[in-house]
């Protein structure tokens, strides 16, 4: 297939229409936006800069049948769909390969990749056209060194290619394309009425909160101030140390202070409101979704933007100020997302699979078998922590109540404890309700169910054991000390690096055994992206697991979009969606699921499993 390699250079001003500013989606469809030109690199070898519109509408118009190559394609791909009308054969793009390759710990700016491979500079001269100009408005001497550096940068995209293609497995390339496509070619429309009474209900609830609190939005947002609130109402604040060191409030919201203190149950409702409205006021993220979903969807289609690679462990990450990965459950943003008319939205999601995964390769034969018989995996546990039978109750009964409270104690445990959750964390887990309804708990109690799940897998305790026991070799490989590979479980150690059963790598940028404030008597560091990390036996096992699921998953995405033609529509960690014509949509669930609970080829025996639905609405 010819592969030809294009970057646009598009309008833009510094002050108020630039992408350091806007989203991707908003700037692309701004009514201000114009192309100053294309670049183009050939398959065979010839270069172009292209800047009259009709010239170039006929050129983009032959890109049907090519593969298309750039450097962070979401960008360009937007611009090639939504103003061209044009959707090449495959997408390329050097910017998620790298991701892929060299780690998520670095920067992959297509200047910082020509550094990295010791190629020559970016050239395009922004400096001399940030102020909106147009095509025309330009100066000859700037038209000349825009199209140069066009063409430069598609030399370098071209250059940065070859060097990472070979080692990218193959498989990942179609990955590549359908997480680009995504955005390039959305399938979701939005409820602007949905989305604005969304926008209006939290605006509505945190002025009537504050109201009821008889405080203001800015004693709420002062450390101090909120601190004597909380001490009125009988709760001494908690402290933390910051990066420096220095003690400061446990205020925020991932701090486990503030979790427990917004949960749903609480003898003092004062703290709880308290902690609620800080929170509340401070983070805006459902308002301000919903405004941007309300304003994209006045522009068109919901465009789905996912980074590729874009956490440590391979998976996908959410992008464009747009988290799509983590709208509320069961909240108005999800309602307010549907299939266009005539399509509906098929929906599906692996059951427990990293609970699976884990308990599969550790050899804790009985959870496996329970899942393989499809008995509940969490009453057994459950029952074992309250000392009398708990069983997932039907419809009608009497104790569903109680049973739905005590069984999802037992998903908690099963679920969240296989990475080393201490007593603390679960005492704070069951409080928030994560797993079921809210269960106030005392750290005894937390300690004994630690152990109780502990003495009930010893399989998987032990597989902590054997991971940890791989770092020093992994890091002997880093050094040099240790030129050996090994293989544990599906993984192999190489060159310092982990390598999954696809052949994609999971890293530890500069492992090393330190000592420092937190850990005084040492623990497992590696770099990343914004510092350094702690590592340990449960830890790693969490990365280990999430790499392998994410693994599983691209693996049935690839076969649903080469066996049957669907292509994802968004991802959501475990979870799948589609859009297809109703007529097929039967069908579709069945092929979904079909493929959903397929074993992967490397772990045939684990026995998969997968829920789905077909639904107008993404809810």
């Amino acid at each position: 297939m010819k592969i030809v390699t294009l970057d646009f250079e598009t309008r833009f001003h510094r002050r108020d229409y630039t992408l350091k500013k806007m989203t991707t989606e908003s700037y692309v469809r701004d009514p201000r936006f114009a192309v100053l030109g294309c670049a183009f690199r050939w398959h065979d070898g010839r270069y172009a800069f292209v800047s009259d519109m009709q010239t170039l509408r006929g050129v983009l118009a032959q890109l049907g049948d090519c593969a298309v190559l750039c450097h962070h394609a979401h960008i360009d791909g937007l611009i090639l769909s939504h103003h061209f009308r044009v959707k090449p054969h495959a997408w390329l793009d050097t910017l998620p390969m790298a991701k892929l390759l060299l780690g998520a710990h670095v920067s992959v700016s297509l200047d910082n990749l020509a550094s990295h491979f010791g190629l020559a500079a970016k050239s395009v001269p922004y400096e001399y056209f940030n102020e909106g100009q147009l095509w025309h408005e330009l100066q000859p001497d700037v038209q000349g060194a825009l199209s140069t550096g066009g063409m430069h940068d598609c030399s370098l995209t071209w250059d940065i290619f070859c060097k990472l293609a070979p080692r990218v497995p193959k498989e990942e390339f179609i990955i590549i394309d359908s997480t680009i496509r995504m955005f390039t070619e959305p399938e979701f429309e939005g409820d602007v009425e949905g989305l604005a009474a969304v926008w209006t209900f939290e605006r509505d609830k945190k002025a009537s909160l504050l109201q009821r609190l008889g405080v203001t939005a800015a004693e709420l947002q002062s450390g101090n101030t909120f601190a004597d609130l909380l001490r009125r109402a009988g709760v001494e604040p908690e402290m933390k140390a910051n990066a420096k060191g220095e003690a400061i409030y446990a205020f925020a919201k991932t701090d486990e202070f503030m979790k427990f203190w917004s949960g749903e149950e609480h003898d003092n409702e004062l703290a709880r409101l308290l902690c609620e409205a800080r929170l509340g006021v401070r983070s805006t993220i459902d308002q301000t979704r919903a405004e941007r979903l309300g304003w994209m969807s006045r522009r068109g289609r919901l465009p789905v933007y996912l980074n590729y690679c874009g956490a440590h462990t391979t998976r996908w990450s959410g992008g464009d100020k747009v988290n799509w990965q983590n709208f509320k459950r069961g909240g108005g943003i999800r309602r307010s997302v549907r299939a266009a008319a005539g399509k509906v939205i098929v929906k599906a999601d692996k059951s427990q699979v990293e609970c699976r995964f884990l308990n599969m390769l550790a050899g804790q034969t009985d959870v496996i078998e329970r899942f393989a018989k499809g008995d509940d995996p969490y009453t057994a546990i459950a029952s074992a922590a309250y000392g009398h039978e708990v069983y997932k109750p039907k419809k009608d009964d009497p104790r569903k109540e109680e049973m739905e409270t005590k069984r999802g104690t037992g998903k908690q445990l099963e679920l969240s404890c296989g990475y080393g959750a201490g007593a603390d964390t679960i005492v704070a887990t069951a409080a928030r309700g994560t797993y079921g309804p809210p269960v106030r708990i005392d750290r005894a109690t937390g300690l004994a169910w630690r152990d109780l799940y502990r003495a009930t897998h010893p399989a998987v305790i032990n597989y902590w054991k054997n991971a940890e026991s791989c770092l020093p070799r992994l890091a002997a490989q880093q050094s040099g000390e240790d030129t050996r590979g090994f293989s544990w479980s599906l993984f192999h150690f190489e060159g310092g690096i982990v390598w999954l059963p696809n052949g994609c790598p999971l890293m530890y940028p500069r492992l090393q055994w330190a000592t420092s404030k937190y850990k005084p008597n040492g623990a497992w560091h590696y770099a990343t992206r914004y510092g350094v990390a702690t590592l340990w036996g449960g830890a790693f096992v969490e990365n280990l697991i999430q790499a392998i699921a994410r693994v599983d998953m691209s693996q049935t995405i690839l076969r649903l979009r080469q066996n049957y033609g669907y292509r994802p529509a968004l991802l959501e960690h475990d979870a799948y969606a589609t859009v297809v014509t109703i007529d097929k949509s039967e069908q579709a669930l069945q092929d979904v699921l079909t493929e959903f609970r397929r074993p992967p080829s490397w772990c045939q025996s684990i026995p998969l499993d997968a829920e789905g639905s077909i639904s107008e609405r993404y809810s």
